[in-house]
């Protein structure tokens, strides 16, 4: 392998990894805050996509932004419409109907934008030279964004009364609101959150492709990594991200594009079987 090709395949796992980061630390958020695995989060790095797709007023920030600001609402209507009437209920109905909700987002999305594949513009076509390959300066805007954005959540929910109020509503739920927490109000809030960190890592994604329905399949292989890294914590959601894109991207190039799901569903298995809360994550005990 030339050195040339080893830096492209590392820019690439670069802006991998930031997609991944993206993705995940909605999941974990989630998690984390309201006890919910929403499966309909790569419908909602789908969505961000289209929204994009369609702007094409302003600068590239502004439409981000406006894009961010729909989808973060999108899933507040979703939080309150569906997932709050099951307030109280068990955690498997919940991820069921995260299910039935993809599905719906799915279908919404055929009817107003269609089935055509779509385009983005990039941020920046700006490179910069690193050795004698190029890398483009939208990788490493992508990469700082992603961090930033994954530490920022990593503080809030640490050190802040609301961020602390969500952590003890995924706890227990029924407790927080006999405690006074406004319930429905935090968790919409960290639905909306989840949701604007997906329009993120979607249009960064449909920018190394097309827009099209098959966008959200993205949360197929970015979800090992975040079991990788533990489903209770945001720097682990960095590190599991890191792994992961760096060794898909370099055994798809080794081995062929068709294994990366393979090598990835095998890890999950793995890290399941051995460390099954994650490299960061901690194990729980239930008093039965």
């Amino acid at each position: 392998m030339s050195m040339t090709t080893f830096i492209n395949l590392a820019s690439a796992s670069v802006l991998l990894s930031a997609i991944y980061c993206l993705v995940n630390s909605g999941l974990v958020l989630l998690y984390r805050s309201t006890g919910v695995l929403n499966f309909a989060h790569g419908q909602f790095v789908m969505l961000g996509a289209y929204v994009m797709s369609t702007l094409s007023f302003g600068t590239y920030s502004l439409r981000l932004a406006v894009a961010a600001v729909a989808v973060a609402a999108v899933s507040w209507v979703s939080y309150h419409l569906l997932i709050r009437r099951l307030s109280g209920e068990d955690e498997f109905r919940k991820v069921v109907l995260s299910f039935m909700l993809a599905v719906l987002l799915t279908q919404a999305i055929v009817l107003v934008w269609g089935t055509d594949s779509r385009q983005v513009a990039t941020s920046t076509d700006a490179t910069f030279a690193l050795g004698d390959a190029q890398v483009r300066w939208s990788v490493i805007v992508s990469a700082v964004t992603a961090t930033a954005v994954a530490m920022g959540l990593t503080w809030f929910l640490a050190r802040t009364i609301t961020g602390l109020r969500m952590r003890a509503l995924a706890a227990n739920e029924e407790l927080a609101a006999y405690g006074g927490t406004k319930v429905h109000r935090l968790a919409g809030l960290a639905w909306a959150i989840a949701g604007a960190g997906a329009a993120l890592a979607g249009v960064m994604y449909a920018e190394t492709t097309t827009v099209s329905l098959a966008l959200s399949d993205i949360l197929l292989v970015a979800f090992p990594a975040a079991v990788l890294g533990g489903l209770h914590s945001l720097p682990g959601s960095i590190l599991g991200s890191v792994i992961l894109a760096t060794l898909l991207t370099f055994c798809g190039y080794f081995f062929g594009g068709e294994w990366v799901n393979v090598i990835a569903y095998v890890v999950l298995l793995a890290v399941l079987v051995v460390r099954p809360f994650g490299l960061l994550g901690s194990p729980s005990a239930q008093r039965l």
